[in-house]
């Protein structure tokens, strides 16, 4: 008996079983109803069910099961996306498809899909629209407009149903089929039976659009009487009680609507509903104290009235609202004068002292339009560094990137210079456009700025901050840091951390590898007996002197913090061989190595790595050869391992070794190798001299997947990269792709004046005008990419 209680509810469904017994009825010609129970509930819920008995009657076969197939919304349930039980799985399975069913019904015969009793066509509106189904609503909509589904208390029902069900993010029905539906109840004087839930819901959408449409213009004609009446029953308490009220969300919805009653030029009723808004205590008597000093010329009702919703909605917390204002404000009336530079100062205020991500972007967009303001705006210095420190807070770095390559604009220099993030934020902004978005023009100024402003960098982020200069070629600004920080009290934390100690002896051992590189084979240009090229010979020998000693003093200023071998950490002595192995002092790499075996410590796979790149450097068979007999002994290599000798194999010419290495990590299970041995690849098979041209365009598009797919943070995605691939996609004479390699690499990567990418950009500009005289490139595409590029070229 108690599982009949419970499965009575279920199995008695009006809908269901109304439409079962009438379609029944038709096919062995019984009556209507059978019971009593269910015909008392279709004709309390369907007092129009008797004129669709006719149209049933006159059904095909096919529109019968269709009509039992609709039937069944009531008891349509979504399919589960995981399985609970077999059984239940099955019954989901089993039910039939009613939206399908009426769309082909529909299809059928419009008129047959419009007679629907009001129940089914409400459930398919709800269920439709809950599951984003916008076809089903979209069509019982346009029948109603049409004028198919007929009768004046049926239409109304229809209509109210669907504006009640539709108002989802994002809405189901277009503007002009809203106002369509509400113009219809208008006339009909049948605006009451909208509930409050369904007037708020249609008035937020109007407020939340960002823009102006007619449509919204004519909804809020009609829903603005009833809404601003709900308004008049909700005041706000006094005394004791205001102190934790919070306004109900009708009262958020009207500072909006005020502020849009405004941009539709509806001043009268704008200020009706201020009024009200007033009268029930909404807008807090602190909003009026303030008074801003505007010019006489001005029509101050629609400043007065924004500035007064602005403060109180910064009393009410709504910050997001308060912004939206202050922007459209600012949007809709050029120039910006005194009065709102100030109220959107004070705004941005305390909008960033309360900041979420919700809102954070508007304030991106505030911030920067004062700061390129043509007036004399002056965003004080305290804001910009509270901006840096809340991006940091929500994790916004283009947000903060874009603020800074606002504040480094030679417009606003002239006019103001803004100061740089402070403490933590700092080399949290460096670490974003080093590691995340890759802008090193951006990072090479921002270490520059450091440099020449003397900005303190925080004792713990030290040696990080430097090591992201250096990691990224930034030599000079690393060295200037790291002799800045290298003296003091808290020299330690520069001069003893492994990572930094790598990371400067890495930039600078390349600086003497290519030094080395132009003595030893001097330019082809330069004559060797020529003074000239005699006293540049010097200069490099000196600069390669002072190159060499100071990586030198970098790494023996590590060992001395560090003291004797015994007392140095295993980490320590590993750092120290990589680092001498680095510099080609191979003997002295391997004496720390040897110094971990001689106090019984065993070697770990990165120990391993070490000794592997310093053999790889010089042989990489015989690397290759160590790498077997790791595998035999049954210790297992990593991607570095591979990566490593991977790379040095590459750098020798070694193709068809590293081609071997790929395969043999592949059936060890390292799929996935490093991204620098993966930018590695991509420079060597765009760049293989003598392979055919069919070749080197499979490798470049091969390039040009991976550069997509992979993550715009790995070293993959470098200017550096990119400069490999437009070379190549030159030389395939397909300018193209080598357009899309500086647009997705380069061009918001490298300074636009940099030396390399003005000489890429005309390469490709060349090209580019050369394949659209010659009828293989359309106009209107190289007219689009001569833009970006910003280079002028004659297409005839």
């Amino acid at each position: 008996m108690l599982l009949c209680r419970r499965l009575l509810p279920r199995v008695h469904t009006p809908i269901r079983v109304y439409a079962q017994q009438l379609i029944g009825s038709q096919i062995r010609g019984k009556a209507v109803s059978h019971s009593r129970l269910a015909n008392d509930t279709v004709h309390n819920a369907l007092p129009e069910a008797v004129d669709l008995a006719p149209m049933l009657h006159r059904t095909s076969r096919v529109e019968k099961e269709l009509l039992e197939r609709v039937a069944c919304i009531s008891t349509w349930l979504p399919p589960q996306v995981q399985k609970r039980s077999a059984k239940v799985e099955k019954m989901v399975e089993a039910l039939p498809d009613p939206f399908a069913a009426y769309a082909e019904l529909r299809a059928q015969d419009k008129t047959l899909a419009a007679s629907l009793p009001l129940p089914i066509l409400v459930a398919l509106s709800e269920k439709a629209t809950k599951h984003g189904l916008s076809t089903i609503v979209d069509g019982i909509a346009t029948d109603l407009l049409d004028g198919i589904i007929t009768t004046s208390n049926r239409q109304l029902r229809v209509a109210t149903a669907l504006l009640s069900a539709t108002y989802h993010n994002p809405p189901i029905l277009d503007k002009q089929k809203i106002y369509s539906l509400l113009n219809l109840l208008y006339q009909f004087h049948a605006l009451s039976e909208l509930s409050s839930v369904t007037i708020s819901a249609l008035v937020k959408y109007v407020v939340d659009n960002p823009g102006i449409d007619p449509y919204d213009v004519k909804a809020v004609d009609i829903l603005l009487p009833i809404f601003h009446q709900s308004l008049t029953n909700q005041s706000a308490p006094k005394g004791a009680k205001s102190m934790s009220y919070r306004p109900p969300g009708d009262v958020f919805i009207a500072f909006g609507l005020v502020h849009k009653l405004i941009i539709f030029d509806r001043d009268r009723h704008a200020l009706r509903l201020f009024q009200t808004l007033t009268e029930t205590c909404h807008i807090p008597a602190e909003a009026f104290t303030e008074v801003y000093h505007t010019s006489a010329k001005d029509n101050n009702f629609a400043f007065v009235v924004r500035s007064t919703l602005v403060r109180a909605c910064l009393h009410w917390g709504w910050y997001h609202r308060a912004l939206d204002i202050v922007v459209t404000a600012i949007r809709t009336r050029v120039p910006t004068d005194i009065a709102l530079t100030e109220l959107a100062l004070s705004t941005l205020h305390l909008a960033l002292h309360n900041s979420s991500t919700n809102y954070f972007k508007q304030c991106t967009w505030l911030i920067c339009h004062l700061i390129n303001s043509a007036d004399s705006v002056i965003v004080p210095d305290s804001m910009v560094r509270l901006f840096y420190d809340k991006a940091m807070h929500l994790q916004d770095g283009p947000s903060a990137e874009i603020l800074y390559k606002n504040t480094q604009s030679p417009r606003v220099i002239r006019r103001m210079k803004y100061p740089l993030p402070r403490g933590y934020s700092l080399t949290w902004l460096m670490n974003h456009l080093t590691i995340t978005s890759h802008n090193m023009h951006l990072a090479r100024t921002l270490a520059k700025q450091v440099i020449d402003e003397m900005e303190p960098i925080p004792v713990r982020d030290r040696a990080h901050f430097i090591a992201l200069t250096a990691s990224h070629g930034f030599s000079s600004s690393a060295r200037t840091l790291w002799e800045r920080y290298s003296v003091g009290r808290d020299r330690e934390a520069v001069l003893g951390n492994a990572s930094l100690m790598l990371r400067m002896v890495s930039v600078f051992s390349k600086l003497i590898y290519h030094t080395k590189a132009e003595i030893e084979e001097p330019t082809s240009s330069q004559d060797e007996g020529s003074p000239s090229t005699a006293s540049t010979l010097d200069e490099r020998q000196k600069l390669l002197e002072h190159l060499v000693q100071f990586a030198e003093l970098v790494v023996g200023a590590f060992r001395m913090s560090k003291g004797s071998p015994e007392e140095t950490s295993h980490y320590d002595l590993s750092s120290l061989a990589r680092a001498y192995i680095t510099l080609g002092r191979i003997s002295e790499g391997l004496d720390m190595l040897k110094a971990l075996l001689q106090r019984y410590e065993i070697p770990d796979i990165y120990d391993i790595n070490i000794a592997l790149s310093a053999m790889a450097e010089l042989h990489p068979k015989k690397a290759v050869g160590i790498l077997k007999k790791m595998v035999e002994r049954g210790i297992r290599p990593d991607a570095v391992t591979f990566g490593t000798i991977i790379h040095h194999a590459i750098l020798h010419g070694e193709m068809r070794l590293a081609g071997y290495l790929i395969g043999r990590a592949k059936e060890l299970g390292c799929e996935e190798l490093s991204a620098k041995t993966t930018a590695s690849l991509i420079r060597a098979s765009v760049n293989a001299d003598g392979a055919p041209k069919s070749i080197l365009k499979e490798n470049l598009q091969r390039a040009w997947e991976i550069i997509q797919s992979g993550d715009v943070s790995s070293v993959v995605h470098t200017p550096n990269t990119g400069k490999y691939c437009i070379f190549a996609s030159l030389r395939l004479d397909d300018p193209v792709m080598a357009f899309k390699f500086w647009e997705t690499l380069v061009k918001e990567k490298t300074e636009w004046g940099d030396r390399k990418q003005v000489f890429q950009r005309r390469l490709i500009a060349d090209m580019i005008q050369r394949h659209c005289q010659e009828g293989a490139l359309s106009r209107s595409r190289g007219r689009q990419m001569l833009a970006q590029l910003r280079e002028r070229r004659v297409l005839l």
